[in-house]
C-alpha cells in the first residue's frame, strides 16, 4: 500500500491538553495497558472489509481519514511544553543503514589484496571462504553464547519484573565475546591490504534509511550536540556514508597514538561526531589491525554515559531537557536504557527478547507522554486518574521503558515536533566553526600539547620555544616546567631545578583539567625528576603520545643535566615513547659515548635506541660535519617536500648535496627516522647562521603539535623539519644578542623580522648616502638634490639581501599525469600515481587540462594521500586554487599561465613554486619571481604537448643561468637521460614513458623503476666526472 505522510500532530497526540479535552479520552485509550491487545482483537474484521475493496479505492478511504484526524488534532487547544534536546547519540549499522556493513569492508579488502597476487580469481575467492568461515563461526558461537545466558521467551506475551543485575551480567558476557570475535578477525588479518581512502568509496555508496540523514541534519542545524556511536571496524567509512549528501562530520579518537574516549566532555556543535574502530595501517595500507576503540555494548554505554557528564559538567545541559539515544541491537542495550528516550529502530527479535527476559518494557513511540512534568493534581482537574494515563509509560516507578519506531520519519516527528522544539544551549564562536567545517582535527577540544621541559630566560629554547612552535602549528600549550636557567646567547650561567614533587603536581594539573592530545619532554635536569615524570605517567595507566627529546647539552656546550640522566632516560622514559629525538651528540651519549661519524653509524644508532623501547627514533643529523653526510657514491638530488625527503626501507635513496645551489644552500644535513623496521631518511639544505639556538626543542614541540592535531610520525616529523628550516632561513642575521648561539624567528609565517629589517636597512643607506645641502639662513630647510637621491638609491641596490633560500623537491623522476594515458592502462589516477611512486617516482605533477574544478580536487586529494604516505611531493599543475583547497606540496605554472610572482604571494614562503621556461631571460625572471625550481624544454618533440624545441643546448643554457635547480621536460626517454644530466639536469620529467607502457599498476611501476635506476647511474656517474 501507498505510504502516506502523517504529520507529526497526529503521531503524538498532541491534542490531549493536560488529558482533559474530550480527545483525550481517545489518547488515553491507546496509552492503557490494554492498547496492544486492540490490533489483535479487530484483525479479522478489518482485514474481512480491507480485502473486498480495491486498492485505489483503499488509498481513497485512507486518505479521507488520515485528512480527518489532522483536522481534527490540529484544531485542538494545546500547546505543548518546550523541552531541549542535550543529546542525540545515535547508533549506525542496521540503525542508520538499512543493512550491516561489516561485510562491505571485509570484501573491500579481500578485493584488494587479490589484485597484489600472481592469480586474482584464486586470491579472491581464498578470502570469500576465510569470510564465509568468519561469517559462521561467529553466528555459531553467539547462538551457543545465548543458549547459554538468554531464558526462553515466555509462552504469553507477559513482562517480567525488572533485573538490571541479570541485564548487565548478560552485556558483560556479550561484550566480552565481541571482544573475543574482533581479535579473531583481526588474527584472520582478512582486513589486510585495504589503502587508505578506499573505505571512503565503499561509505559513498552505503545504503542508508530513509530520512536518517535529513535528521541528522535537522538536528545539526538546530544546535543539537549530535554523535554517532558505532562497533563498525572502519571510522572511515561510517564517517563517507554518514556524509553522502553534505553533512558535516567529524572522527573522534584518539589521535597520535593518544588514547580514545572522550574525556568527559561535551560533543562540539556543528557537526556530526563519529565514536567507532579504525583499521591500521602502515603507511597507506591496512596491516589487518585494528584500533579498538568502542567494540561492544560495555563501550557504547562508556562512550554515552560520558557525553552525558561531559555536557553536565561544561554547563550544557538546558533545564528539563532530554538525552535521546536510537539505536536497533543488543550492544544499544545499555544507552538505551541510560537514555532518558531511548528508541529502538527496527523489527530486531533479538533485542526485544533480552530486553523481556530483563523487564525493560518496549513500546510503541506515540506512547511516550507527551508531559512528563504533568502532576497528579493536574490530571485530576481533569477528571482522569493518574493510574490510567501513566498505567504503561512507567514514569513514576523504577522499571526501564523503551520506545519503537519503524521509520526515520516518525522518529524526526517525534523529537522535532512542537513539543520538542531545541533550545540553542550556546552559540559557537567563529573559531569553533572554522574548525568544524575544515575537517583537519577530529578532537574534542583543540589540539593540545603539554611540554615538560626547562625554561630558557633567553627565549630561544626550552619551555619557551615550544610554546612558540605550537602557536606557530596552531596548537594549545601547557607546561610543566622542570628548571630555571639563567642564560642568553653567550651561555649558560646558572641553573635552577625545580622539586620533583612540584613538577608532578604540575603535570598533574594540566592533564587532569585541560588534558593534552600529546606530551613533549625535554630538560630532565636530574635523575629525581626523570623518575618523577616516569612514575607520574605510569600511574595513570593511560596518557596521551609522549616524546622524549633528550636534552643533555645545550646548543652553547654547557651540560644541561647531571651524570646518570642519559641512564635513567633509556630506562624509564624511553619504554614509554612513543618517539625520542636525539641528536648524534646525544645518541652517542645515550649509548655509552660510541662514535657516530656518518648516516650509516646514525642508523645503527637508531636500531639500538630503537631497543630501548621507544616505538620511533629520530636520530638528527645537524651535529655532523657536512662531509660525513654523503653516502660515498655521491648521488646528486634534492629532497622531497621542501627540506624533508627519503622514503620507506632500508634501500630508502641516499641523497647528496644538489649542483643546483649555490652558496650555503649546496650542503645537505640528514636525519634518520626509524620504526623498528623501515628507516626514513629526511634531508634538508644546510642554512650557514648563528641563529639556531633552540632547534632541538623546536623541531620536538612541532612534532608533537603536529601529532596532537592527527598527524601520523613520519608526516610529523616532515612537517616539523620543514617549519624548523624556513625558520632558520629567514632568521639568518637577525640581531638578537651577540653571542654565538641566537635565536631564531619562531613567527616568521606572521611577523618576518629579516625583510622588515632589511628595508629598514635600505632607507637608513640612502638617508645616510645623501650629502648635506646648502641651507636657507631664514628656513634651516636642507636642500635636497633628487638627483643625488636617485644615486643613493642605484647604490644601496648594489648591496642586495642574502638571497631567498627556495623550497627543495627531489626531481630526479618527475612523473607527470596524463587522464588519457591513465585511463587507457585500466588504472584511476590513485592507483596510477601509486605505481609511479612505487617504481621511484621522487616527484608527482597532477594535470588535468579537461576536468571540472570539483573533479580535480577530488582527484587531487586522492592523490595526495598516495603521495604523503611515501613522503613524495605532490605538485599541481596550473590551479593554485586547487592546491591551496587540498594542501598540496606545491605548483606549477607556465608562461602563459598566472605569472609566477602573483602565484609566489598566494601560495606563500613554504609552497613549493614551478615554472616552464625556454629562454635564459624567461629562466632569470622566474627565479626571481620566487621559483623554486624550473621545468626546460622541450628538450626533444613530444606527442603530449605542442612545444617547440630548445634542444640540449638550449636547456645547458638555462641551467647556467640561474642557482635553482631545472629538470628536463620533453621527449626525454631512456636513451637521453646521461645527456640531459651531463649538461646540468637535476631531474627528467616524463610523462608517456611512465603511464602508456601498457595495462596495469605492474607496467607503471617496471617503467618508473628502470627510469629512476638510469637517473641514478647518470647522477653517479657526472659527480665521479
Amino acid at each position: 500500500m501507498e505510504r502516506i505522510a502523517i504529520p507529526h500532530r497526529c503521531c503524538l497526540f498532541s491534542a490531549a491538553a493536560g488529558f482533559a479535552h474530550p480527545a483525550g479520552r481517545t489518547s488515553l485509550a491507546y496509552l492503557s495497558s490494554s492498547a496492544p491487545h486492540y490490533p489483535k482483537s479487530r484483525s479479522s474484521g478489518v482485514k474481512s472489509f480491507l480485502w473486498r475493496k480495491p486498492q485505489e479505492k483503499l488509498h481513497q478511504i485512507y486518505r479521507s481519514a488520515m485528512n480527518l484526524e489532522v483536522e481534527f488534532f490540529s484544531s485542538q487547544p494545546y500547546t505543548p511544553p518546550d523541552r531541549p534536546i542535550n543529546l542525540l547519540v545515535v547508533d549506525f549499522d542496521d540503525t542508520c543503514t538499512s543493512e550491516d556493513t561489516t561485510s562491505m569492508i571485509a570484501r573491500a579488502a579481500i578485493t584488494a589484496a587479490s589484485k597484489k597476487g600472481a592469480d586474482p580469481a584464486t586470491a579472491f575467492a581464498q578470502g570469500e571462504e576465510k569470510l564465509h568461515w568468519l561469517v559462521q563461526n561467529y553466528l555459531a558461537r553467539r547462538g551457543n553464547l545465548l543458549d547459554e545466558i538468554l531464558p526462553e521467551p515466555p509462552l504469553e506475551d507477559e513482562l517480567e519484573e525488572f533485573d538490571m543485575a541479570w541485564l548487565g551480567d548478560f552485556l558483560d558476557r556479550i561484550s566480552e565475546f565481541d571482544r573475543e570475535m574482533n581479535s579473531v578477525v583481526i588474527e584472520s588479518k582478512i582486513l589486510s591490504g585495504v589503502k587508505k581512502g578506499a573505505l571512503t568509496e565503499v561509505g559513498a555508496s552505503v545504503p542508508l534509511r530513509p530520512g536518517c540523514l535529513s535528521l541528522l541534519k535537522h538536528a545539526v542545524d538546530s544546535g543539537v550536540p549530535t554523535v554517532v556511536v558505532s562497533v563498525n571496524w572502519s571510522g572511515e567509512m561510517v564517517a563517507a556514508a554518514l556524509s553522502q549528501q553534505g553533512l558535516p562530520v567529524v572522527l573522534a579518537g584518539g589521535a597520535g597514538g593518544t588514547r580514545a574516549g572522550v574525556e568527559g566532555a561535551p560533543p562540539p556543535l556543528g557537526a556530526v561526531v563519529v565514536y567507532c574502530n579504525e583499521l591500521e595501517y602502515f603507511g597507506d595500507v591496512s596491516t589487518g589491525g585494528m584500533k579498538r576503540r568502542c567494540e561492544c555494548a560495555a563501550d557504547k554505554g562508556r562512550v554515552f554515559d560520558d557525553l552525558l557528564l561531559g555536557i553536565a559538567a561544561e554547563g550544557h545541559a538546558a533545564e528539563g531537557g532530554v538525552s535521546v539515544y536510537i539505536g536497533d541491537s543488543m550492544t544499544d542495550l545499555s544507552a538505551l536504557i541510560s537514555a532518558d528516550v531511548g528508541i529502538v529502530m527496527g523489527s530486531n527479535q533479538l533485542v526485544r527478547q533480552v530486553a523481556s527476559a530483563a523487564g525493560v518494557a518496549i513500546r510503541h513511540l506515540a506512547a511516550y507522554p507527551i508531559d512528563r512534568n504533568a502532576t497528579k493534581e493536574s490530571l485530576d482537574n481533569g477528571g482522569v486518574k493518574q493510574e490510567d494515563v501513566f498505567a504503561s509509560s512507567g514514569m513514576y516507578d523504577e522499571v526501564p521503558i523503551l520506545y519503537e519506531a519503524m521509520t526515520w520519519d516518525d522518529i524526526r516527528a517525534f523529537l522535532f515536533g512542537p513539543s520538542f522544539k531545541r533550545q540553542l544551549l550556546r552559540k559557537q564562536t567563529s573559531q569553533e566553526l572554522a574548525a568544524l567545517a575544515s575537517g583537519l582535527k577530529a578532537h574534542i577540544h583543540p589540539p593540545r600539547v603539554l611540554s615538560i621541559a626547562g625554561s630558557d630566560s633567553g627565549g630561544g629554547a626550552g619551555i619557551q620555544a615550544d610554546i612558540k612552535a605550537c602557536a606557530a602549528a596552531g596548537v594549545f600549550a601547557a607546561t610543566a616546567v622542570t628548571a630555571l636557567t639563567a642564560q642568553n646567547t653567550q651561555g649558560v650561567s646558572q641553573i635552577h631545578s625545580a622539586p620533583a614533587d612540584f613538577i608532578r603536581s604540575q603535570i598533574r594539573a594540566v592533564l587532569e583539567d585541560i588534558g593534552a592530545d600529546s606530551i613533549k619532554t625535554g630538560m630532565l635536569p636530574s635523575i629525581e625528576v626523570v623518575e618523577a615524570v616516569a612514575d607520574e605517567l605510569s600511574s595513570r595507566g593511560t596518557f596521551p603520545a609522549l616524546i622524549v627529546d633528550p636534552v643533555l647539552v645545550a646548543t652553547s656546550g654547557d651540560v644541561l643535566a647531571e651524570a646518570g640522566v642519559a641512564q635513567a632516560l633509556t630506562g624509564r622514559l624511553f619504554p614509554l615513547a612513543m618517539l625520542v629525538t636525539p641528536n648524534v651528540h646525544e645518541a652517542s651519549v645515550l649509548l655509552g659515548g660510541r662514535t657516530i661519524a656518518d648516516v650509516a653509524g646514525m642508523k645503527l644508532a637508531a636500531q639500538d635506541l630503537h631497543a630501548l623501547g621507544p616505538q620511533w627514533v629520530l636520530v638528527k643529523g645537524g651535529h655532523l660535519p657536512l662531509d660525513a653526510i654523503a653516502d660515498g657514491e655521491g648521488l646528486s638530488g634534492h629532497s622531497a617536500g621542501g627540506g624533508e625527503g627519503g622514503g620507506n626501507g632500508a634501500g630508502a635513496p641516499q641523497l647528496q648535496a644538489s649542483t643546483g645551489f649555490a652558496g650555503a644552500a649546496a650542503e645537505v644535513v640528514v636525519d634518520v627516522l626509524y620504526d623498528g623496521t623501515n628507516f626514513y631518511e629526511m634531508r634538508a639544505p644546510y642554512i650557514q647562521t648563528h641563529n639556531s639556538h633552540g632547534t632541538g626543542c623546536t623541531l620536538a614541540a612541532y612534532i608533537a603539535a603536529e601529532m596532537a592535531k592527527g598527524s601520523d610520525i613520519p608526516s610529523a616529523v616532515r612537517a616539523s623539519k620543514k617549519y624548523v628550516w624556513r625558520a632558520l632561513e629567514r632568521s639568518v642575521g637577525l640581531p638578537l644578542g651577540s653571542g654565538p648561539q641566537r635565536p631564531m624567528n619562531h613567527s616568521y609565517r606572521t611577523a618576518d623580522w629579516r625583510t622588515d629589517l632589511e628595508k629598514q636597512q635600505k632607507e637608513q643607506q640612502i638617508i645616510n648616502a645623501v650629502p648635506s645641502g646648502t641651507e636657507d639662513s631664514s628656513s634651516s630647510t636642507r636642500n635636497i638634490d633628487s638627483g643625488t637621491i636617485e644615486v643613493a638609491s642605484q647604490q644601496q641596490q648594489t648591496s642586495a639581501p642574502p638571497r631567498r633560500v627556495p623550497n627543495v623537491v627531489d626531481l630526479r623522476l618527475y612523473a607527470v599525469t596524463d587522464p588519457l594515458m591513465i585511463d587507457s592502462s585500466g588504472l584511476s589516477v590513485p592507483e596510477a600515481v601509486s605505481a609511479a611512486i612505487k617504481g621511484g617516482a621522487t616527484v608527482i605533477q597532477l594535470r588535468e587540462k579537461n576536468c571540472g574544478g570539483k573533479e580535480f580536487t577530488a582527484r587531487a586529494a586522492a592523490a595526495l594521500a598516495q603521495c604523503r604516505a611515501a613522503g613524495v611531493a605532490l605538485i599541481i599543475n596550473d590551479r593554485v586554487d586547487v592546491a591551496l583547497a587540498i594542501g598540496a606540496d606545491g605548483v606549477h605554472v607556465g608562461q602563459d599561465d598566472i605569472p609566477a610572482e602573483a602565484v609566489r604571494k598566494v601560495l606563500g614562503p613554504d609552497c613549493i613554486l614551478g615554472v616552464s621556461v625556454k629562454t635564459e631571460e624567461e629562466a632569470l625572471a622566474a627565479e626571481a619571481a620566487g621559483a623554486d625550481y624550473l621545468g626546460a624544454g622541450a628538450i626533444f618533440s613530444t606527442s603530449t604537448k605542442d612545444s617547440s624545441v630548445i634542444g640540449l643546448e638550449g636547456f645547458e643554457e638555462v641551467c647556467r643561468a640561474v642557482s635553482i635547480p631545472v629538470v628536463a621536460i620533453g621527449g626525454v626517454g631512456k636513451t637521453a637521460v646521461k645527456d640531459v644530466v651531463s649538461v646540468g639536469a637535476a631531474g627528467i620529467a616524463v610523462v608517456s614513458a611512465v603511464f602508456a607502457t601498457g595495462q596495469g599498476s605492474d607496467c607503471v611501476t617496471q617503467a618508473a623503476g628502470e627510469l629512476r635506476q638510469l637517473v641514478d647511474e647518470a647522477f653517479k656517474e657526472h659527480h665521479r666526472k
